[in-house]
């Protein structure tokens, strides 16, 4: 059985909706704020890089 990590997991939007057993992000969640977050430190290292290389 899933168990949520409390993230998320806020009232629902009307009584007696059913709560779904898999992980949902919270409402304000935005995919493309995660890549961009992933790939700046990654990006950062390619930059230091090239600049040590060059």
């Amino acid at each position: 059985m899933p168990v949520g990590i409390g993230i998320g997991r806020g009232t629902d939007l009307r009584p007696g909706a059913a709560r779904s057993l898999r992980f949902t992000g919270p409402k304000g969640f935005h995919a493309g704020a995660l890549w961009l977050a992933a790939a700046a430190p990654v990006m950062a290292t390619l930059l230091l890089l090239a600049r040590l290389v060059s």
